[in-house]
């Protein structure tokens, strides 16, 4: 009996113990969910969630509408702080350009007023265009005329002169016969008179024998009166002959008398044929001179009648020309008073647009007022760290990013927040975004190496983009700040403090994810970026360290994958193939679409787990494409960093840890549709 009231009594003992440790755990949980609400009452947003120790439902369900709360309000409160910046810089630029805007309206009104002046004057000039368009219609058409005349008097000359030409050539023809003649009859001529020499000759012989036979007379004679009676014959004979002789001397001189006259004037007709040679030859280069100077009138009379066409072409052209060229002048002329009325419409129109401009400047002034009060409402919420004050003297602090995809577009507006933010603190923070890699390559260092001659106080980079590190550790020595966000510096080189995300914690996150997706029972794969990068080397290290607790699930192959889009999509849908029957994938570089892009693509049932938010990883999250997206708080990455640094130089102190950590957070299909602004 005692016995069984001592047992009971340790039971009851034990249930008492039970119920009082439930209750001091369930007091310390409350304690916590007060905790965190009572910080959130007091705008305090920069908190971790809150962790799940108990199995309770209702504490399960509270513990996470309070984180929800508290992550809808860091969302909500960072959009507004990016959006404040977006609306800052359209509230500055649609403030110049409606000034601008009233400036220019004021000056087109002016400008107005000259051009209904100057177009009354081109209405004018246009006017004494016309005129003399048609003075000039008038005088071409008379050109033209004159042209046509000339032309056909030319045509005429050119026939006269090609007549002209064909009886030279007949005449030139007649000449060169005649030519002929007179020479051939120069040669009978001459062959004449060398006949006449040979009758002479023969007229010599023939007095000779008659001078013979006078003395042949003269010796018979003699010999007759010698001989006396006997010789009476000879003496008749003699005597004949002698008469003989005389006549035919005498009939010989006569013969020589007429062949004299004959050689006589043989000569002059040979004189004259000579002379008519003479100045037939002289006559026939006359000829050749005329003809040629025919032929060259020809030939340029021939010119001139092409250039004469070419000249009536050309004055048709123009008188075209000038017909469409009043036509337009005409179009234009109307077109001038239609301008003229026109401006009155557009002086009107001005007038309103300036009216509108000064409207717009008032409406704009409202909105920055609005937006200051967006501001200070703003700071009354501690979502991050806050200036200090304002220093004495111009901070310069540069800051170098990439800006490759989503993330880092949100670490921008961080950045442009927090540089936005210190400028009423005397502070100038140079944001440096690069878009591609071949910039940092070519730039970065460069643009480091300006900063530093410039005096900057500080400098603040991704630990992967060292591409200036030279420059930071002569800036280092010198006394400036060298922070890293995102992830830590190679160690061969020295850096004041790094802002980054517990990466391997994160990958560990991924891990639970993966987990709590799959139940505890799949095959996965992992797509990893460069291991040199730290950030992918620890991500994956906390992922396979934490999945090893689970024993239902199996990593089956690391595939390494590039940053860049195309080697992703390639190398996740490789891996689809290569492993038909997987249940989820991890991926640690910053191209998550291009992965959830291949899995969508092949149609298969594969949970991802990824890094980063921004709207379309929510849209996949949405779909059941992406199982969860581990949040690394870009917008306080782009911003924390700058305003502690900041704060370091004026208040002179060193950070409160040289590893300064960035909060993390879980979206899933669970809480993906309880967020706000996505």
């Amino acid at each position: 009996m005692n016995f069984v009231i001592g047992l009971i009594a340790i039971l009851e003992a034990v249930v008492i113990v039970a119920l009082i440790v439930y209750l001091i755990r369930n007091k310390q949980q409350m304690g916590v969910f007060i905790e965190q609400a009572q910080k959130i009452k007091k705008r305090r947003i920069d908190l971790d969630d809150i962790g799940i120790t108990t199995k309770d439902r209702d504490q399960i369900i509270m513990a996470d509408a309070i984180n929800a709360i508290k992550n809808n309000m860091q969302t909500f409160l960072e959009a507004t702080k990016g959006n404040v910046v977006i609306l800052s810089d359209a509230i500055s630029d649609l403030s110049s350009g409606a000034g601008q805007n009233e400036e220019g309206s004021t000056k087109i009104s002016e400008s107005l007023t000259e051009v209904v002046s100057r177009i009354g004057e081109q209405t004018d000039l246009l006017r004494s265009c016309l005129n003399l368009i048609e003075d000039n219609n008038t005088a071409l058409t008379e050109i033209d005329s004159a042209v046509n005349n000339i032309s056909d008097l030319l045509n005429e000359s050119a026939d006269s002169c090609k007549s002209g030409v064909g009886s030279l050539e007949k005449y030139e023809s007649n000449m060169k016969s005649v030519s002929e003649n007179l020479s051939r009859s120069e040669a009978i001529l001459e062959e004449f008179s060398q006949k006449i020499g040979e009758i002479n000759e023969i007229s010599n012989f023939i007095i000779d024998i008659s001078e013979s036979l006078n003395l042949l007379a003269l010796n018979a004679s003699i010999e007759a009166a010698r001989v006396g009676a006997a010789g009476v014959g000879f003496t008749v004979v003699a005597k004949e002959m002698s008469v003989m002789s005389e006549k035919t001397q005498e009939g010989i001189g006569n013969i020589n008398a007429i062949l004299e006259s004959i050689i006589s004037s043989s000569k002059q007709v040979n004189e004259c044929i000579n002379e008519c040679v003479t100045v037939f030859e002289q006559s026939n280069k006359d000829f050749d001179d005329v003809s040629a100077s025919f032929r060259v009138i020809d030939k340029q009379s021939g010119v001139i009648n092409d250039r004469m066409v070419d000249i009536t072409h050309k004055v048709d052209k123009i008188t075209d020309n000038s017909r469409v060229t009043k036509e337009r002048a005409q179009e234009a002329f109307h077109a001038s008073e239609d301008i003229k009325g026109g401006t009155g419409e557009i002086a009107d129109i001005s007038e309103l647009t300036s009216s509108n401009s000064r409207k717009i400047s008032e409406n704009v002034g409202a909105l920055d007022s609005m937006l200051k009060d967006i501001q200070l409402l703003l700071r009354q919420f501690v979502t991050s760290v806050q200036p200090v004050g304002k220093s004495s003297r111009k901070i310069k602090i540069g800051v170098f990013c990439i800006l490759d995809n989503d993330f880092w577009y949100s670490v921008r507006r961080g950045a442009i927040y927090a540089q936005k933010e210190l400028e009423p603190f005397n502070a100038e923070v140079r944001y440096i975004p690069y878009t591609t890699w071949d910039k940092v390559d070519a730039e970065m260092a460069k643009e480091a190496e300006k900063m530093l001659s410039e005096g900057f106080d500080g400098f603040i980079f991704p630990g992967f983009m060292q591409h200036a590190c030279e420059v930071f550790d002569r800036a280092i020595r010198s006394g400036k700040k060298i922070y890293c966000f995102n992830c830590d510096c190679a160690p061969d080189h020295k850096r004041t403090a790094v802002f980054q995300p517990d990466v391997k914690e994160a990958g560990m996150i991924a891990a639970r994810s993966m987990d709590k997706e799959l139940r505890g029972n799949g095959k996965v794969v992992i797509l990893q970026g460069d291991p040199k990068v730290q950030v992918n080397l620890y991500r994956c290290e906390g992922f396979k360290e934490q999945l090893a607790h689970s024993k239902g699930i199996k990593i089956v192959d690391t595939v390494f994958v590039e940053d860049n889009e195309d080697d992703t999509y390639k190398k996740t849908a490789e891996a689809l193939r290569k492993y038909p029957d997987i249940n989820g994938m991890f991926i640690t570089t910053g191209m998550p679409l291009a992965a959830a892009a291949a899995i969508e693509d092949s149609g298969k049932n594969v949970s991802l787990v990824v890094f980063d938010h921004s709207e379309e990883i929510f849209r996949y999250i949405r779909k059941g494409v992406i199982s969860a997206a581990i949040g690394q708080d870009p917008f306080g990455q782009g911003h924390d960093p700058i305003v502690w640094m900041f704060n370091s130089i004026v208040k002179g102190e060193a950070l409160p840890a040289e590893i300064m950590k960035c909060r993390a957070n879980v979206v899933d299909k669970n809480n993906v549709d309880s967020l706000v602004g996505v």
